[in-house]
């Protein structure tokens, strides 16, 4: 996998560059109630994909604009190219290119905020860097210490349970952060930055990458369920989440 890592830092730092430039002129190509698709989404992901197949022709991959590739190889690339799409349209420089690579459940996360040059990475087994320095989870223990970040998902549903979640457990950490971008925000949970980390929806891309450096890092991931509903649960392995967010 290694030639694949090197590949991801390389093709997320170029389309990281690329979204960088073209910073404060997004254009849009579509919108719903929630979120809005802009054509450097779609441009990023070209960049993403061409790379790996001009390299890998015979990998799999998992793309939030292009979809879904089966491969012969055995790895699977997931690819967001701009987490924070409303954030990077409004002029909020929070956003950030994820990649991951998989295979028999052994890969690589790599994300990058092009806006603070800063690259986050973890390879299964082998620990969590951002820019090649050793990063690790906070050793905080208690809620009352914690800081939590938190990002309410897309659909009325879905903002109606990550609500009822964040009613449980806002009175019992230190401060709330919510700052739009799933994969920055489970990699500050890998860096220390938080403690915590809640979402209610997400999809495959949004968390791939980051999943991967967290674990890396000695953090938990673990997903959850109420009424069907997928609860993402980040932490630095402290705390028994699960039971705070389940309904009463």
């Amino acid at each position: 996998m290694n030639e694949r890592f090197t590949l991801a830092v390389k093709t997320a730092k170029k389309s990281g560059d690329f979204l960088k430039e073209w910073f404060g002129r997004g254009e849009i190509l579509s919108q719903s109630a929630y979120d809005v698709k802009l054509k450097q989404d779609v441009e990023s992901e070209k960049i993403v994909l061409g790379a790996i197949e001009s390299k890998f022709p015979e990998d799999g991959y998992i793309a939030e604009e292009k979809g879904e590739k089966k491969g012969a190889s055995g790895c699977v690339w997931i690819i967001d190219p701009l987490d924070g799409t409303v954030n990077y349209y409004r002029g909020i420089p929070h956003c950030c290119v994820s990649i991951a690579c998989i295979k028999d459940n052994v890969g690589f996360g790599v994300v990058y905020d092009f806006f603070r040059d800063e690259m986050f990475t973890g390879k299964t087994g082998e620990g969590a860097f951002l820019n090649d320095k050793a990063i690790t989870v906070s050793k905080n223990r208690e809620l009352k210490d914690m800081v939590l970040s938190y990002g309410l998902m897309k659909g009325k549903e879905e903002i109606g349970e990550g609500l009822m979640i964040l009613g449980k457990v806002a009175d019992k950490v230190k401060k709330i952060r919510t700052m739009g971008s799933a994969a920055l925000d489970i990699c500050y949970v890998a860096a220390g930055r938080t403690d915590l980390f809640l979402e209610v929806g997400l999809y495959i891309w949004d968390i791939a990458a980051g999943k991967i450096i967290v674990e890396s890092a000695g953090g938990v991931y673990k997903e959850d369920k109420n009424d069907h509903r997928k609860i993402f649960i980040v932490s630095n392995g402290f705390m028994d989440m699960e039971r705070l967010c389940q309904k009463p």
